[in-house]
């Protein structure tokens, strides 16, 4: 178990967007979990560091831990579907610095709707708003075109890379800081098709 790196006042559990549904993993999201595991789509982005398989696990113990994880990410409009992907913040270390970390991860077939970004607004509001953060951090994989255009129209940019898992290719590393957000409060980008 990591020890307490800062101090996370909590939050709210459950947090809503335009579409979206927002709240902490369960048991019975560990569905959309395996489909995640098995859907080549996103394998081909599987980065080092813990198991994709240990994280749904991990974020639990983060929200228990705390009270601050990846949510589970649902469609308002159908909650019968449950949970289409995962997302939010935890906090971590990037080459042993603190870090609040920002990651997503959606089934393939939601992709390119804009759920992503909305998301990811979510946390910024949440880290910068509500939690004083002074800065936001997200690693990927190089190849990841996607994600990098997501969290681009969000306001984080590109700042290096980081090679923290010995013979494995560095992660990019993106960044937006709490006066960036101030200056430019990021506003819900257009969804555009995968790949676009």
């Amino acid at each position: 178990m990591l020890a307490p790196i800062f101090s996370i006042p909590a939050v709210e559990r459950l947090t809503q967007t335009p579409r979206l549904t927002l709240r902490p993993p369960a048991a019975a999201d560990a569905r959309t979990f395996r489909d995640l595991l098995c859907d080549p789509a996103n394998r081909r982005f599987e980065s080092g560091g813990p198991a994709m398989s240990e994280r749904l696990e991990q974020w639990r113990a983060l929200w228990t831990r705390d009270g601050l994880g990846p949510w589970a990410v649902a469609l308002r409009e159908q909650p019968s579907l449950g949970a289409i992907g995962f997302g939010g913040l935890s906090r971590g270390r990037i080459c042993g610095a603190p870090a609040l970390l920002l990651e997503f991860h959606f089934l393939s077939d939601h992709w390119g709707r804009g759920y992503a970004a909305e998301m990811s607004l979510a946390a910024l509001a949440l880290a910068f708003d509500s939690l004083h953060a002074t800065s936001v951090q997200a690693l990927l994989a190089p190849g990841n075109t996607a994600a990098r255009k997501t969290l681009e129209r969000v306001g984080l940019r590109l700042t290096g890379s980081v090679a923290e898992h010995p013979g494995e290719a560095a992660s990019l590393l993106y960044e937006i800081n709490a006066a960036q957000y101030a200056a430019h409060p990021p506003a819900q980008p257009e969804a555009t098709p995968f790949g676009a």
